[in-house]
């Protein structure tokens, strides 16, 4: 399998830059940062990553990101996105990406999405191994699971709004490694329920590959509207796992202090059979004199101790990164 999404990846990258001749970047950010050992590939020692990334350069039909960084390995990464109209069902959005490491470690994942009457519709296909790849904020990161070997993966997202003031979403993956794995969250939003603010309830469940044990939870939240200012969302949830039940949180807030933004997503979630039960994404930004931003990043993800069969080894990791983003002329 991951032959065919480096064939792939090696496709893209040949006929890209053919596409891109006549484009400009849109945007370029540099950074320099540090992995603690966990987090670094299990071939090279932890230390120094710095990379640089191409932001949103325009092709015709579409645009390209290119990724090119050193965490451990040398890595890169490639990600395409266009939209197509198909009559009735209106424009469709079409994303690709995959990225590759030196030693041939690779990751690939093709979306597309729309909107069909009242339902917009998202689906992915995606294959990966245990490693995270091209992800400083991967210990943070909930797109799929962090199984133990590699797999395949179909993922699908659904939101539906039958009324002004509720909106359903549920978010069904299946997931092939050895096995098939399940796993699915679903959130029922009730909008403008105390005054402007946000109330929802939200379940979550989870199979490792071979469906012989799960984990399963469910709680409420409140996101608080705050105007012209960023929204705050807080989440109580309660949880069961083969180690027993468990309670858990989330949050994420973001604040500004004048020209300076910081924001904070946090979850503990004992119970996850599927992710790092403890998980932590902190980041401030604040204007940069060549009119770009400067942006700082820490990231914790912690097994809190406790070892998984299903869940590849992770221990407590972090990492950290300082970086500076700046906009670039479109070309055209």
């Amino acid at each position: 399998m991951f032959r065919v999404l480096r064939l792939a990846l090696t496709v893209v990258t040949l006929v890209t830059p053919a596409c891109a001749a006549t484009a400009g970047a849109q945007g370029v950010r540099v950074w320099l940062g540090a992995l603690s050992p966990a987090t670094a590939p299990t071939s090279a020692p932890a230390g120094a990553a710095f990379g640089i990334r191409f932001e949103g350069m325009r092709v015709e039909g579409g645009t390209v990101t290119l990724d090119l960084r050193y965490a451990g390995a040398p890595q890169v990464g490639l990600a395409l996105s266009t939209s197509r109209a198909f009559g009735p069902l209106g424009n469709v959005v079409f994303d690709a990406s995959g990225t590759l490491r030196v030693d041939g470690s690779a990751e690939a994942r093709l979306g597309a999405r729309g909107v069909l009457g009242p339902v917009a519709v998202r689906l992915a296909v995606a294959g990966f191994g245990p490693e995270r790849l091209l992800r400083q904020e991967a210990l943070a990161a909930t797109d799929r699971p962090d199984l133990a070997s590699a797999a395949f993966g179909v993922q699908a997202g659904v939101t539906w709004r039958p009324n002004r003031d509720l909106v359903l979403e549920a978010t069904p993956e299946v997931y092939f490694a050895g096995g098939v794995a399940l796993r699915g969250e679903a959130r029922l939003r009730w909008l403008r329920a105390l005054g402007d603010d946000e109330l929802f309830a939200v379940a979550l469940g989870y199979a490792p590959p071979g469906l012989a044990t799960a984990s399963g939870a469910g709680g409420v939240g409140l996101t608080l509207t705050r105007g012209r200012a960023p929204d705050w969302t807080f989440v109580a949830l309660v949880g069961a796992s083969p180690a027993g039940l468990a309670v858990g949180g989330r949050v994420s807030v973001v604040e500004d202090f004048g020209p300076v933004r910081v924001s904070l997503d946090a979850a503990y979630e004992p119970f996850r059979l599927d992710l790092r039960p403890l998980r932590v994404h902190a980041a401030a930004s604040a204007p940069a004199f060549t009119g770009g931003t400067w942006e700082l990043a820490a990231d914790l993800g912690s097994d809190l101790g406790v070892g998984s069969a299903w869940r590849v080894a992770s221990g407590t990791a972090y990492a950290a990164s300082l970086g500076l983003s700046v906009p670039l002329p479109s070309g055209r």
